[in-house]
């Protein structure tokens, strides 16, 4: 009987934990793009992320996010770390963002580093 009751704990602490990460992983999906977009906003007020922009790039960051863990808890190298942001920032900055947005994130950017 104490082994079942253990066994229950020890699922019931290993479904939490990971739900935990996932709503982590989830957070700093949502804060990537809410700052993507700040950033692009703070040039131009025109070019607001669309809905759609802000769903296609909250699900490319989630991605990201869990192909970057996948490489880190398989004891990947920084080559591979580097090529798994590589392929999402790609999509993100190719494909959903327009020419218009990157041109104002980028803007932005350098004008914040010039801050510091």
């Amino acid at each position: 009987m104490r082994k079942w009751i253990l066994l229950g704990i020890s699922i019931v602490g290993l479904v939490t934990s990971s739900y935990a990460q996932s709503e982590k992983m989830k957070e700093n999906a949502q804060n990537k793009v809410d700052e993507l977009n700040a950033s692009i906003v703070a040039e131009d007020t025109d070019l607001v992320l669309s809905t759609e922009q802000r769903d296609q790039l909250y699900n490319e960051y989630l991605e990201m996010l869990m192909d970057v863990k996948k490489v880190k808890k398989s004891g990947g190298d920084k080559e591979e770390l580097k090529a798994a942001r590589k392929k999402h920032n790609k999509a993100i900055f190719g494909d959903i963002l327009t020419k218009e947005q990157r041109k104002a994130r980028r803007k932005n950017k350098k004008s914040s580093e010039e801050e510091e």
